[in-house]
């Protein structure tokens, strides 16, 4: 048994975001001391933006439970960091990392897909009713959203499927654990690269020639950020969320009027697991691609894209404190061997991509973890092999991104609802 706090420490909203944000710049100023690099390296921020408020909320110094959670975090500062991460990207980039690297990243997607329905089903058909949590199905879809598209997708299909807030704490433990273990070992394979691309006979000159490109772009268009230029950015960001949320809403009263008319509609069902936020975050995805083929992308070299992170690492902070590790019962250790059943199903048909299509393993590993770790750990993966090419896994998770929404809510949801169903 955990001993905790009788009462939190930071119990109002504005107290308790003064202090995740005080948390997220104290991790991002001790990564930058020397000493403490090669720490950071292999186990980089993103995993204490999880850890370490969890950890609070365990011991009761910030609550699990707070409004600030689901009226700022999910509700504003999602939306906002979805805009700033899409629309600066190069998403003509993506083109140019060639059918064999897109090829993984949605192979990556269907070893996800595929270990969604073999974990749940297996542990479904194998234990006794009522083993495993209520409504778990919900959490399967959310864990799938994070396992393809990242914890933006995570936090995305949470809210969309209304998901039970304990169950939530205890899948984000499970997502921690396999993810950032996977994140370790991938890191640590970049050593042996070189073996691994002669044996799989390999070729890297994609690679090369990105690299090359990608760094001679920054160079040349880099500036430093001004007034306007962060005026534009919150502005464009708020505006294109917040008009997406909106219309959003008018789709799913569409879709319900639709479904209620009968048809191939009531057939489908969509409405079971596309609410109105769902479909809004569709609408800001499909608006901030679009934008990213404009001059707006101009933002990013102003610097939005750090900003969009900062805005992440924040809202990641406050799904870790709903990680409350005095909810984690014994029984509860069945959903740890569901993940790792998954995800190791994950690799087995990623790895098999990788035999048939020759890829480098610098192309593998970025294609994993844009799909189980996403744009915040992608980038770190493809920094570890070569560092200017970051970006470059920034761009795949991107892209994992766009479609781990709708098929985390309406391929893996339905297939783990009618699993729950058949249970």
């Amino acid at each position: 048994m955990i001993a905790a706090l009788r009462h939190p420490l930071f119990q109002t909203e504005p107290a308790l975001l003064a202090f995740l944000a005080t948390l997220v710049a104290l991790v991002f100023a001790l990564a930058r001391l020397r000493s403490l690099a090669g720490f950071f390296k292999y186990c980089p921020p993103v995993i204490w933006m999880y850890f370490i408020p969890m950890i609070c909320s365990s011991l009761g110094i910030i609550p699990s439970k707070s409004p600030l959670y689901g009226s700022f975090m999910s509700d504003v500062l999602l939306p906002l960091v979805l805009v700033l991460l899409v629309v600066p990207s190069d998403t003509r980039s993506i083109a140019r990392l060639g059918l064999r690297a897109v090829a993984l990243a949605l192979i990556g997607t269907l070893g996800t897909v595929v270990g969604a329905v073999v974990s749940f089903g297996l542990l479904t058909w194998l234990l006794p009713e009522g083993t495993l949590p209520a409504g778990l199905w919900k959490g399967v879809a959310a864990l799938g959203g994070s396992w393809i598209g990242g914890s933006t997708d995570f936090v995305t299909v949470c809210k969309s499927l209304e998901t039970d807030a304990t169950l939530v704490g205890k899948l984000v433990v499970v997502d921690t654990v396999c993810a950032y273990t996977w994140l370790g070992i991938l890191v640590s394979l970049s050593s042996i690269e070189n073996v691994v691309d002669r044996f799989n006979r390999a070729d890297g000159r994609i690679v090369d020639e990105l690299k090359a490109h990608l760094a001679q772009e920054q160079d040349q268009r880099a500036r430093p950020m001004s007034a306007l230029d962060f005026a534009v950015m919150i502005g464009l960001a708020l505006a294109v969320s917040q008009i997406g949320l909106f219309l959003g809403g008018s789709v799913a009263d569409w879709v319900s009027r639709r479904e209620a008319a009968g048809g191939i509609w009531a057939t489908v069902e969509i409405s079971q697991v596309m609410s109105a936020f769902g479909w809004g975050v569709l609408l800001i995805l499909a608006a901030s691609i679009a934008l990213s083929l404009t001059r707006a992308r101009n933002i990013g070299y102003a610097g939005a894209t750090p900003i969009g992170y900062i805005g992440l690492y924040l809202l990641l902070t406050s799904y870790g404190a709903q990680a409350d590790l005095r909810q984690v019962r014994y029984e509860d250790l069945w959903l740890f061997v569901m993940g790792a059943i998954w995800l190791t199903t994950h690799i087995g048909v990623l790895f098999i991509g990788m035999r048939l299509l020759r890829a480098p393993l610098f192309l593998v590993a970025s294609a994993s973890m844009a799909n189980v770790g996403g744009t915040a750990s992608a980038p770190v993966v493809a920094g570890a092999f070569h560092p200017s090419l970051a970006p470059v896994g920034l761009l795949m998770a991107i892209l994992c991104g766009l479609i781990g929404v709708p098929i985390a809510l309406v391929g893996i949801g339905k297939m783990a609802a009618a699993i729950a169903g058949a249970g």
